[in-house]
């Protein structure tokens, strides 16, 4: 059998790895999925039990599987060592390949001497700043320069262009210039497993943890989080020779080496293999290649007999498939918090609103936590960003259910497209299995502009409805399929309970009034002026509905600007129009327009700043 076949079996787990995330990435990019890449990130996870010791809270948007996938990465390193380096992280493999390449081109380079252990000092200071800026905040501060995760991305929700730009450069620079830079000197996962990987590592994180979550120890937590950094830099630097309790170890045989030295040549970290009996050598990650390599039978095995060589891809994947199995049976909230007293809670109510995409992080779940904790009767919040749900307790003598919901319901409209004016059109009411926000109506605006849609709304009876106004021709069923089949990465699908068409009539022109939002505004002593002075113009509006929000900016304009205007009026007639109402001998229509026509607009705040803007609007005088 060909000596090969150790790397074979971990190449081709970091292939098919690195293919589904490939995959998934193209299908978010396209619509066909909805992957969240952050679901299966250790690192993440590592942070949410941090938090959660901490405050009893989970950072930023992180849910069982994260914590679950943590803390199997933990064990893993305490038990086997660094194998999800070697076998599953996206980064290392991508660095090992840029590697190969530019060492066919003979320009990469090892890192050695006093230069190789400053630089190691690197990821323990990202580290210390990761920890701490995440346990301040309760975001996941890594999200802002994670190469990976702004690569996938597409630098998405809460990365930061420059810093992501940033180490994105040094990973890719670093991996064609120098033996994995981003691992051996920047990665914060990898300075995790380098304080885990030893018995004194271990020591001082259970102590100090320990000590911050049973003792609760008043120190500040980033002298807690230095503390670690630092003896888990002093470890990798000094390299200890202290007992490692990793089960599995490369081990070199010297009775049967024949001191090729191929071991050494072939490791991807660059260690000596050859010159060690057993590897114990704090960037060891058990890749397997230099075993993969030896050509001598029973030179390097693992450990001292076991010369099982596909042992660490199984137990690799066995390890990550049993914790998304265990992190499928449970789920913790997001956010708990509860101040109702034991009186209130005793004669309490609980229900839960499913589908609040809204929900979709530590900011958002507190920022609702806070909205309820302001409604007189509600006694308890518990949010699940996992599930995008939240479960209210609260006291049945002061508030019911259908009170809340109502409360929490907030009127939303979007416009999709303008119909003909003599059309005739019908109204869809539709039971959606959603708490559905502004949002949710501009994801199905887009997805629906080039069917015969034209607005979205929401209603609120004893549910929330969606109102869809669509072309009279349009079925319920047809509609109710042009919902259910909308996708997008960033929503559940809409699942519709039940479709009831309006009986009552609408045209193209009546939505257009419907969708037009009116705006009445009088300023500059407009009552101080005798009804026989006041004139107005009126001017059409081109292109609604564009800018149609920025009617309280062009009163502003208007106002502090032109002290003969004293009002405007924005309505919806037959056309949009925008009345200007001004002062005769003081303002002459022709003043108006080219005053509307001007490229720009000065805002005045109250403070007396003020702000020059693009003019959003193109007017027209009335026929």
């Amino acid at each position: 059998m060909s000596k090969k076949r150790v790397s074979l079996f971990r190449n081709i787990l970091q292939f098919s790895v690195l293919s589904l995330i490939i995959l998934f990435f193209i299908g978010n990019q396209v619509g066909l999925s909805v992957v969240d890449f952050e679901t299966y990130c250790p690192m993440g996870g590592i942070q949410a039990i941090l938090t959660l010791m901490k405050d009893g809270l989970i950072a930023c948007n992180m849910t069982v599987t994260q914590m679950v996938l943590g803390a199997i990465f933990i064990f893993c390193i305490l038990v086997l060592g660094k194998l999800f380096c070697s076998h599953l992280c996206p980064l290392g493999t991508v660095s090992e390949a840029i590697g190969k390449v530019a060492d066919k081109f003979k320009i990469r380079r090892d890192i050695n001497g006093v230069t190789d252990k400053v630089l190691r000092s690197l990821k323990y200071i990202l580290l210390f700043f990761t920890l701490t800026i995440t346990l301040e905040t309760g975001e996941l501060f890594c999200k802002t320069y994670d190469p990976f995760y702004g690569s996938v991305t597409m630098f998405g929700h809460r990365v930061n262009f420059l810093f992501a730009t940033i180490s994105i450069s040094v990973f890719v620079l670093g991996s064609i210039i120098f033996r994995l830079f981003w691992c051996k000197y920047l990665c914060p996962l990898g300075a995790i497993s380098n304080i885990f990987k030893y018995w004194i590592g271990v020591g001082v994180v259970v102590a100090v943890l320990s000590s911050m979550y049973f003792f609760e120890v008043g120190v500040d937590i980033s002298i807690i989080v230095g503390i670690i950094c630092l003896v888990g830099y002093a470890l990798e630097i000094l390299k200890i020779d202290t007992k490692q309790q990793s089960v599995l170890k490369i081990t070199r045989h010297t009775h049967t080496c024949v001191d090729c030295g191929l071991c050494s040549r072939t490791c991807p970290q660059g260690i000596d293999v050859a010159d060690l009996e057993m590897v114990k050598h704090p960037d060891c990650n058990l890749c397997g290649d230099c075993v993969a390599a030896c050509p001598k039978d029973g030179a390097l095995t693992l450990n001292e007999k076991m010369n099982v060589k596909w042992l660490p891809s199984v137990l690799v994947v066995v390890l990550f498939v049993s914790g998304l199995l265990i992190a499928s049976q449970y789920n913790l909230p997001t956010v708990s918090k509860a101040w109702g007293s034991n009186e209130e809670m005793a004669k309490s109510k609980e229900f839960t609103i499913n589908h609040m995409s809204h929900l979709t992080c530590f900011s958002s779940s507190m920022g609702f936590v806070r909205q309820m904790s302001e409604v007189d009767g509600v006694l308890a919040v518990n949010t699940y960003i996992s599930d995008h749900k939240a479960e209210i307790t609260y006291d049945t003598t002061k508030i019911d259910e259908l009170s809340i919901r109502k409360m929490l319901y907030t009127r939303s409209k979007q416009f999709v497209k303008a119909p003909q004016l003599d059309q005739p059109l019908t109204v869809h009411k539709l039971r959606v299995a959603k708490y559905l926000t502004e949002a949710d109506l501009k994801i199905m605006a887009e997805a629906l502009k080039d069917e015969d849609v034209y607005q979205l709304e929401t209603q609120f009876d004893t549910e929330i409805r969606l109102l869809a106004f669509c072309d009279a021709n349009m079925s319920e069923s047809k509609i109710e399929n042009l919902i259910t089949t909308i996708k997008h990465r960033r929503s559940y699908p809409f699942e519709v309970k039940d479709v009831v068409k309006s009986n009552v009539p609408i045209s193209g022109i009546g939505l257009m009034k419907r969708a037009f939002k009116k705006h009445k505004a009088t300023f500059n002593n407009f009552k101080s002026y005798p009804r026989e002075k006041l004139r107005s113009v009126m001017l059409v509006l081109e292109d609604f509905p564009k800018n149609e929000n920025k009617f309280k900016e062009l009163s502003n304009h208007v106002a502090k600007r032109y002290k003969g205007v004293v009002g405007i009026h924005a309505d919806y007639e037959a056309q949009p129009t925008v009345r200007f109402f001004y002062i005769q001998d003081m303002v002459e229509p022709q003043d108006i327009i080219n005053w509307m026509s001007q490229p720009e607009m000065t805002l005045v705040y109250t403070n007396g700043d003020t702000e020059q803007v693009t003019n959003p609007y193109k007017f027209k005088l009335t026929n």
